[in-house]
């Protein structure tokens, strides 16, 4: 409460009064300014880390943004990234299931997590996050090929197919696509056509391709 010098309340006081809370207001938009403007740039600093592969800095920005913005999805996801560049799987999950709180759409942090079971060999536990990315981003030529895998190491070999197929219909330039379609045209005695896969792979670069021609298609 303000004290009043004059007294009794005239038109100087009701000035004064106005004035005096005016000026409140401001200083803490400024404060506010102030401290998103530095929480901002905190983002873009541990994008820049990030990109240099500064990854323990990166992390540092991020953490610092979410202490003013706990519920950015985009820098949880980015610090989880980084977490995972640095083998901190563990975090870099926290982070990945913390956007799908947020988000259960996320389309990179339902990929994330799914690649994380997969990773542990839970392939039941993958296909449902990969399912997920499916059903929301049914565009995704990494999610039908990521779902396509995880049906591949179950033994679901039509279901595989169909994500291949798939992920190649949505990106004719996914090179790991045609390699792991190969693999399975493989195994289903399909030479000719899986060779063809092969060597679309090795067109595109893909590490594995030419070892795969030399072992099945001589």
């Amino acid at each position: 409460m303000i004290f009043n010098p004059f007294g009794f309340v005239s038109q100087k006081w009701i000035t004064f009064t106005f004035l005096f809370y005016s000026m409140k207001q401001t200083i803490y938009f400024l404060i506010l300014i102030a401290v998103v403007s530095c929480s901002e740039q905190a983002s873009q600093e541990g994008d820049i880390y990030y990109q240099n592969g500064q990854y323990e800095e990166a992390i540092r920005s991020y953490t610092q943004y979410l202490e003013i913005n706990p519920g950015d999805v985009k820098t949880l996801y980015n610090r989880g990234r980084a977490y995972e560049e640095m083998d901190l799987h563990e975090l870099a999950f926290n982070d990945f299931v913390t956007v799908l709180e947020e988000d259960g759409e996320n389309l990179q942090a339902n990929l994330s997590v799914g690649s994380y079971y997969y990773n542990k060999q839970d392939y039941d536990e993958a296909m449902h996050f990969f399912t997920q990315a499916v059903k929301y981003h049914e565009q995704s030529a990494q999610a039908h090929f990521l779902m396509a895998r995880a049906y591949h190491k179950v033994g679901k070999k039509n279901e595989a197919m169909d994500g291949y197929n798939k992920a190649i219909s949505l990106d004719s330039e996914y090179g790991e696509a045609y390699l792991y379609r190969g693999a399975l045209k493989t195994y289903l005695k399909q030479k000719r056509s899986a060779c063809e896969d092969y060597q679309k792979a090795r067109a595109l670069n893909v590490e594995k391709a030419e070892a795969a021609l030399e072992s099945f298609c001589r």
